[in-house]
């Protein structure tokens, strides 16, 4: 519950404490005084613009402060407005966000006042309505339904999309298919443009290749005195003569028997050499054709002959997901339709429920409404479908919800929205929350003007109803009306302090008990402070309303 509300330095409040009750606690005063300053204080808690024209005059900033106690579990919450106009948030003493603190405070509190009345004209409000007091069934239909709803629409979304791409699709379709096309009938094989590269270079200098390679072997296999090989031969037989004579020389004969050998076998492979040195003009064109037509792939598919193979399989991998998006469609085209008929069946579910929940809502509602002097009142649920089919579905199914409302007998009932005063609608939203509650399981609600436009028996029996629900929930109510006011276990009263001479102005709040609370009853009634018969009739009216509460 709201154990205390602080206001400080808000437009007129200097500074306000309320500690409150548990049950109902009424707020009073004079027209003009400021009640709605409270209300406008927790309006900037539950997320309303803060503005520095809220803080008063002389102040440097505006601070409103509530503190909940839950079951021996306290929350403190704050908003702080400056005199430059920039607002913080505050949440158990720490610097919070503005949606943070509103949603602790909407979990606690739920807050009924003039905008709640024009909220109960609206036609999704009047269905919420109906759902709320139909309980868990229609709660139930209406998740499973949501969930059904919700998939029809992502499907919806997810197939439009395969369908708006479909273009964009087939272009790429077309680019896939040349580049494989291209890349496929190159038969690029891998490593293959540092071979090509290689390879191109050897025949660009063949020639030279050809003359150096050519007098190498030359030298070597020379059959004269001068040939390297022979020279080679005839210095390994001397060196065999002369081991003979000194087996000192057996190393150096053994590796020049190496040397012989390793020259031949050297001479063996620049033969081979020159052998595969094909010097063909037309095997050179070819080459360079080839390299050419390599290094233009490598520069559109990544650079080498390994990018562009890679290329190539990635290619084919994303042709096999596009060209499978085909078939993807007809079946996202079935899923669509099994979803979509799931969410009509839901719908129409949801909507037999509600009309089933419809009547025995409207009953409730108007006996509410007899016992608020009522006696002729006509209260129904008029449900129709928004339109036909799927075309009729939307978030919380396929219906509307208008309640109709008839408060004379012989009148036909009519929208509420065109009919009822603001008196009537101030108690049919009461009568509505004697049924439903509105902020779910909030323990504290707050009523502003709730009795507008009642009075006499009404007043009474409307502050009967007030502390009935009071006994079970927390309630704080602004009002004009003492016949209200008696029911409440706490009394506050708010009032505008002038000083013409020091040229302030001040609105101050306290409570009242005892004599003070008979004298703002007095007031309430009519009368002047020292009026007996005035006070006589609000004792008797809090005697009255002391005797209604104690069972």
């Amino acid at each position: 519950m709201l154990a205390e509300l602080s206001i400080d330095d808000l437009v007129l409040i200097a500074g306000a404490r309320l500690e409150l009750a548990a049950g109902l606690n009424v707020i009073t005063g004079e027209t003009g005084a400021g009640k709605t300053l409270l209300t406008q204080g927790i309006g900037l808690l539950l997320g309303q613009k803060g503005e520095e024209s809220l803080v008063r005059p002389g102040a440097e900033q505006a601070v409103v402060q509530a503190v909940f106690d839950d079951d021996g579990e306290t929350l403190s919450v704050a908003r702080r407005i400056t005199r430059g106009g920039r607002s913080r948030a505050f949440l158990d003493g720490l610097v919070s966000s503005l949606p943070a603190v509103e949603a602790a405070l909407r979990q606690r509190v739920a807050f009924y006042g003039q905008l709640e009345h024009a909220r109960l004209l609206q036609l999704d409000r009047q269905l919420d309505l109906l759902d709320a007091w139909a309980g868990a069934p229609v709660a139930a239909l209406l998740d499973e339904y949501g969930a059904a709803w919700s998939a029809a629409q992502g499907l919806s979304r997810e197939l439009q999309a395969l369908r708006g791409a479909g273009r964009d699709r087939e272009r790429e379709l077309d680019l896939l298919r040349f580049q494989i096309d291209e890349i496929e009938a190159a038969a690029v094989t891998p490593g293959e443009d540092e071979l090509l590269r290689t390879e191109r270079e050897r025949l660009r200098h063949s020639e030279k290749l050809v003359e150096r390679v050519g007098g190498a072997i030359a030298l070597l296999a020379d059959e004269s005195a001068a040939g390297g090989l022979d020279a080679l031969r005839t210095a390994e037989r001397l060196l065999a003569e002369a081991e003979g004579l000194d087996p000192g020389l057996a190393g150096p004969a053994a590796r020049l028997v190496g040397l012989t050998a390793e020259a031949d076998d050297l001479l063996d492979l620049l033969r081979a050499y020159l052998d595969d040195l094909d010097v063909d003009p037309a095997h050179r064109d070819a080459v360079e054709l080839r390299y050419d037509r390599l290094s233009l792939l490598a520069r559109k598919y990544g650079g080498s002959a390994d990018a562009v193979i890679a290329h190539a399989i990635a290619a084919s991998e994303r042709l096999v997901a596009l060209e499978r998006l085909a078939a993807d469609e007809s079946d996202l085209v079935a899923k669509l339709d099994h979803a979509q008929a799931q969410a009509v069946t839901l719908g129409a579910r949801l909507s037999a429920a509600r009309a089933a929940a419809a009547p025995a809502f409207a009953a409730g509602v108007t006996g509410e409404l007899r016992g608020l002097a009522m006696p002729h009142v006509r209260f129904d649920v008029v449900l129709q479908p928004r339109g036909d089919g799927l075309a009729a579905l939307g978030p919380r199914g396929a219906d509307e919800a208008e309640f109709v409302f008839s408060a004379n007998p012989g009148v036909p009932p009519r929208p509420l929205r065109e009919t009822a005063s603001g008196g009537e609608l101030s108690r049919a939203m009461l009568a509505i929350k004697s049924l439903v509650h509105l902020g779910h399981d909030v323990r504290t609600l707050i009523f502003d003007e709730v009795d507008t436009g009642i009075g006499g028996v009404t007043a009474t029996v409307l502050g009967e109803r007030l502390a009935a629900l009071a006994a079970a929930t927390q309630i704080i109510c602004i009002t004009h009306l003492p016949q209200v006011a008696v029911f409440a276990e706490r009394h506050f009263v708010i009032a505008k302090l002038a000083d013409a001479q020091a040229d302030t102005t001040e609105t101050v709040v306290s409570e009242v008990v005892g004599d003070e609370r008979l004298d703002e009853l007095v007031r309430m009634l009519g009368g002047e402070t020292g009026d007996r018969a005035a006070r006589e009739h609000a004792r008797a009216l809090l005697e009255r309303a002391h005797a209604a509460r104690t069972p």
